[in-house]
Parts: C-alpha cells; structure tokens; sequence
C-alpha cells in the first residue's frame, strides 16, 4: 500500500490536511481566550473552581478541539471519494483514514504546543508534556481515522464513527489534564494510556495488514508481524454469547466483587506500605523522587490485582464460555467506583478514567484464564 506511486498520488492531499488543522488552530485557541475572558477563569492557573474547570475541559475544550480535527479531515476525505468514484483513483482502504487523521492531528497539535511552549514553556518539563500531548493526541486521532477508513462507505455520518469521536474526545481530555493541568506525579498516570493506546494500536493494524500478509519492512517488522497477539475476530469471539444469556445476578454480584477486591487491596497495599516503611504522607507533600512514587505504585498495584482476580472468580463462577459477563461486571464496577470519587473528589475522576482501560483489560485476561482457554 505505501508503494511510491501511491504515495505520490496522495501526498499533497495529506499535506493539505496537515496544513488545514494547522490553520484551524488558531481561530479554536481564540475562541477558548474569549471563553476564558468570559468566565473568569483560566486552566493553567488553576482559578475558576476546580468543578468548572473540569467542565470546561470535558464539556467544551476537549469536544471542540476534536471537531476541528475532524473538520480539518472532512474536505479532502470527500475529495479523495470524488476521486474513486470517478475512476481516477483505487478503491478507498483503512489506512487511509489513518493517515488522514493522523496528518490533521500532527498540524493541530503542533501549533498548539508551539503555542504553549511561546506562552508557557519553562525548562525540560515543558518540552516532555509538549512530547506527551503530541503522542497521546495523534494516537487517539488515529483511532478514529481508522474507524472512518474501515467503514469508508458510511464515512463520517456513520455510528461508529461517532462512537469512536466520543470516546478519543474523553481520552483526550483526561490527557490534557493529566499532563498540563497536575504535577509532575500526574504524567505518569498518562503511561496507562499510552499503553492502552500503543496496544489497541498494534491490534487493529495486525487486522488491516491480514493474516497472510507479508512484512516487507525488514527483520523489525518482521517481528511485530508474527509477534503473539490476537486478532479482532478472536476479541470477538471471545465477546460473544455462547451457551446461554446474559443474567443480571451475575453482572451485579461481579461488580461488587470486584469493588470489595478494589477495597482489600488498597488496604492490603497501606498494610504492606507501613511494613515495609512507606511513607504515604509524602504524596500530599509533593516530595520528589522514590520518596513519593512508591506509595503510588503501591496503591496502583493493589488497585489494579484486583480486576483480574474478580474477573477469574466471576468465570469460574458464573459457568459462562464468554468474557462479556466479567467485562460487564468490571465495567459497572468501574462506574461505582467513578461515581463513589466524582462525590468525594471530582478531579481523581480524571485518574480513574486513565486507568480504567488497563483496568478493563485485566479484568477480560483474568476471565479468559478463568475460562480455560
């Protein structure tokens, strides 16, 4: 597919793309100036109010900024249909979508770092969240893009689509905040996502190569191509009902096991943390280095043995051949736990939606390893 000749013949539309979210930039970083002007508040200060800030971010920031990339995409992704139907180009394919998003991600987000780094940028942490905010933005942008080249005929009026600009505009959100609006802890609860996203990435572009399809990208490529991973249709195969439908009792008697395993292991984490000499206070102190890593990773770790845990009881438990129960179970359990920290303190809501992927996936292997499979 990333022949010369197909790269010549769309090469000057990918960079149109790119040099049209460039330009959209500016007029969406003016219209947030005014909204900030408006309403008395300003994100990188932090004044407002915390619940309003967060508002803004989720409500209007992020939904805004993830149009104009769309928007930025939508011309010369009906130019290049005009231009198949006509007959003067092939049929359209998924990495086209891809590259599409991909290209309008990269112009708008670099603007806006430039932006940033002009207005904002102090030393080395700049430049690391500037690094951060680029490879989480242009990741999630390319979820939807190939969400868009994969159902090319519906194009961006499709469900799916929606769908999937729905959940990248959270994702995208939960990103800004984690690496500009919090400290330097904060930027590593952006690794879950990164990983999350590097993986989901990995999986859909094993199912647009196809299964026989070669390499040709030298030994690396080589191993990324027969690397061990399942496809698509096993995820869903995995997702299906098999042998009897889904019952309520079990969904709910998985989410609270999984909310009472969330409870035994952060205290089983404090447990250990006192006795092995770990200093908890240290986060609210904002000290540097191991001194306030540990208790976090401490807590993530317990936090997280939950969810495959739960998820192999459930299997076992329930008798079912199918993930989609545990799945279930860990997704409401996810929601009490979002909802139970949205009333204690809203902004840990942020965290909780960066770990809930890996948190999910955990608790779908620990299923599938209840399962027997």
């Amino acid at each position: 597919m990333w022949r010369s000749p197909y790269l010549r013949l769309h090469f000057g539309l990918w960079l149109a793309t790119l040099g049209t979210g460039a330009v959209l930039l500016l007029p969406v970083a003016l219209l947030e100036h005014l909204l900030q002007r408006w309403a008395q508040i300003d994100p990188v200060v932090g004044t407002g109010g915390q619940i309003t800030l967060l508002l803004y971010a989720f409500l209007i920031v992020a939904p805004m900024e993830m149009a104009t990339v769309t928007l930025a995409v939508l011309p010369y992704w009906r130019l290049r249909r005009v231009r198949m139907r006509a007959g003067l180009s092939r049929a359209l394919e998924t990495m086209e979508g891809v590259s599409f998003a991909v290209s309008a991600a990269i112009g708008f987000v670099s603007v806006r770092n430039l932006l940033y780094l002009w207005l904002y940028g102090s030393g080395w942490l700049s430049v690391l969240r500037v690094g951060l905010v680029t490879a989480t933005f242009v990741l999630l942008c390319a979820g939807w893009g190939y969400v868009l080249g994969r159902h090319a005929r519906r194009g961006m009026a499709g469900r799916r689509f929606s769908s999937a600009v729905l959940g990248t505009t959270v994702f995208s959100a939960v990103c800004d905040q984690l690496i500009f609006r919090h400290g330097v802890l904060a930027l590593m609860a952006v690794l879950p996502v990164v990983v999350s996203m590097l993986l989901v990435a990995f999986v859909l572009w094993r199912d647009a190569r196809g299964p026989g399809a070669s390499s040709g990208g030298g030994p690396l490529s080589s191993i990324f191509t027969s690397a061990p991973a399942p496809s698509l249709h096993a995820i869903r195969e995995a997702f299906r009902r098999q042998d009897r439908p889904l019952t309520l009792r079990w969904i709910s008697f998985g989410a609270l096991v999984t909310t009472g395993m969330i409870t035994a292991g952060i205290a089983l984490s404090v447990f250990l943390g006192h006795e092995l000499g770990i200093d908890f206070s240290a986060v609210d102190r904002h000290e540097p280095g191991a001194q306030a890593i540990a208790p976090l990773a401490l807590l993530g770790i317990g936090t997280l043995a939950a969810f495959p845990t739960s998820g192999y009881l459930l299997a076992r438990a329930s008798g079912t051949r199918s993930v989609l129960e545990p799945a279930m179970a860990a997704a409401l359990a996810l929601v009490l736990v979002m909802v139970f920290l949205g009333m204690v303190a809203p902004v840990s809501v942020v965290f909780a939606i960066a770990f809930a992927p890996i948190a999910f996936a955990l608790s779908c292997v620990g299923a599938w390893v209840g399962l027997g499979q």
